[in-house]
């Protein structure tokens, strides 16, 4: 069993050996992911192709090996482009998995990562273990600015998610997907947290996220066969890609902060027609948030955080935010710790939406449950309490003074569909003051002052001058 503080630490070790970004289309990703698939084919020793497809579900060729091509690397420096292709030849089913661009691969001019993985040996690490040291590289290469990967939302707000949505889940077998999937981390958390028999699906727009999807997908276990049938690359705003009459029991979703297209053409599209406007360019969470609910079953549920300015403003997210409300789907309105969702120190609430109607949304204020982030200033924790305090409240949907509400229609009505929580909860705490106390305490910070006085002017008289003269002076006056 290999310790999470070894697999944290050497995950912390590839970081500082990488001394390049995850924009250049060869990353730390790819070098860490193609050596722990090649140390776990070495560890099952298959005797051929077959076999290795059947365990293990992929074939790197012996001569392919992680050590095998970084050695070769040293005299051919097309050694990486021609393993990535052979790798895409020998599993077809995977074959834009790793980057094919050789000039991107020869910009690496530092070999020291791929020495240090090379002294590594991962043939004992379990898909468990290996799966937990490609987490931990996402998590600390998420906050690491060198790295500039802020995709994913942090480990707990993807636990959160996870929380939530599992406990509305009453089937044994359940169907997960996640429009903006990025790495796939949201999607596995889901799958780990779920007492259901769980099918993963995805859509991811950017294609260095997508390869990277895939490696995390595979590294976890799932087999190329999933990978390649249940995930797509396209833009999930312009239904790309996914059948437009697709459905899902489940939709977890942490949509960038972003501009979209916003094309007018839109407006015949089924997602958008029956509300009738569009969501402004410059935001487009409403427009993820419409479709999401296009491809929402019958009976499911879907998570989604955005910024807090999505409760309230106004024109046409007004607007769409009034449709919502009529159409009953909004089921509850949770406002977080200022900078939960990432490193930026903005606030953000997590919006659940049901297909069936809910006659109450349920409120809820844990925006006051964060602690400082130690590593990353400008992120909150949510508390272990305030976590627990959370899910308690919206799994039993209750009333706490302060902190939770059930409200109707009728009252969002007369706040004309504004969702800004301070609206409907409560907030304002006033602080008891003790007069006596206070009375008692000014008097011994009076006490003290006039002693401070007295031993400056004592201090002033030993000097004879006109400066200490006038200084006495405005002691004196000042008491």
């Amino acid at each position: 069993m290999i310790s999470k503080e070894r697999i944290d630490q050497i995950s912390k070790d590839i970081l500082e050996k990488s001394s390049f970004t995850f924009e250049n289309g060869s990353t730390a990703f790819e070098l860490l992911a193609y050596k722990i698939l090649s140390d776990r084919q070495r560890a099952i020793k298959p005797v051929d192709e077959n076999e290795s497809r059947d365990k293990i579900g992929y074939y790197i060729e012996p001569n392919y090996s992680f050590e095998k091509v970084a050695q070769r690397d040293r005299t051919n420096p097309e050694s990486w482009y021609e393993a990535f292709q052979k790798f895409a030849v020998t599993n077809p089913l995977l074959l834009d998995m790793f980057t094919s661009e050789y000039p991107h691969l020869g910009e690496i001019k530092d070999k020291s990562l791929e020495d240090y993985l090379t002294t590594c040996d991962f043939t004992g690490f379990s898909v468990t273990e290996s799966s937990f040291l490609f987490d931990e590289l996402l998590e600390n290469c998420y906050s690491d600015h060198r790295m500039l990967y802020s995709g994913d939302a942090p480990k707990q707000m993807r636990k959160l998610i996870a929380e939530i949505l599992n406990s509305e889940v009453k089937t044994e077998k359940v169907s997960i997907f996640d429009p903006v999937a990025m790495s796939g981390s949201l999607l596995l958390t889901l799958k780990e947290k779920f007492q259901s028999k769980v099918e993963l699906y995805g859509e991811e727009f950017s294609s260095d996220l997508f390869r990277l999807l895939k490696m995390n997908m595979l590294i976890h276990g799932i087999d190329a066969q999933t990978i390649h049938d249940n995930f797509v690359r396209g833009d999930f705003l312009k239904d790309e890609e996914l059948d437009a009459n697709s459905k899902f029991d489940i939709i977890p979703m942490t949509p960038p902060f972003s501009s979209w297209d916003a094309d007018p053409e839109l407006l015949n599209d089924p997602c958008f027609s029956e509300v009738g406007v569009l969501p402004p360019k410059s935001k487009a969470d409403y427009a993820y948030v419409l479709r999401g609910l296009q491809h929402l079953s019958e009976d499911g549920t879907m998570a989604v955080m955005l910024p807090t300015g999505a409760l309230f403003r106004s024109a046409t997210e007004g607007e769409i935010r009034k449709y919502l409300l009529e159409k009953k789907n909004i089921h509850a309105v949770i406002s977080l710790p200022q900078g939960a969702r990432n490193y930026m120190a903005i606030y953000t609430v997590l919006l659940i939406f049901k297909q069936k109607k809910s006659d109450k949304i349920l409120f809820i204020d844990a925006s006051r449950d964060g602690v400082k982030n130690a590593t990353r200033l400008k992120q909150n924790f949510l508390t272990e309490e305030g976590f627990a305090k959370m899910l308690h409240t919206y799994r039993n949907r209750e009333e706490v003074d302060r902190y939770s509400r059930l409200v109707s229609l009728d009252e969002i009505r007369e706040n004309d569909y504004n969702l800004n929580i301070p609206r409907y909860i409560d907030t304002f705490s006033e602080k008891k003051i003790d007069i006596e106390d206070t009375m008692s305490s000014l008097s011994a910070k009076q006490r003290v002052i006039e002693k401070s006085k007295k031993e400056m002017i004592k201090l002033l008289n030993k000097f004879d001058t006109p400066e200490a003269r006038q200084a006495i002076k405005a002691v004196s006056i000042s008491e």
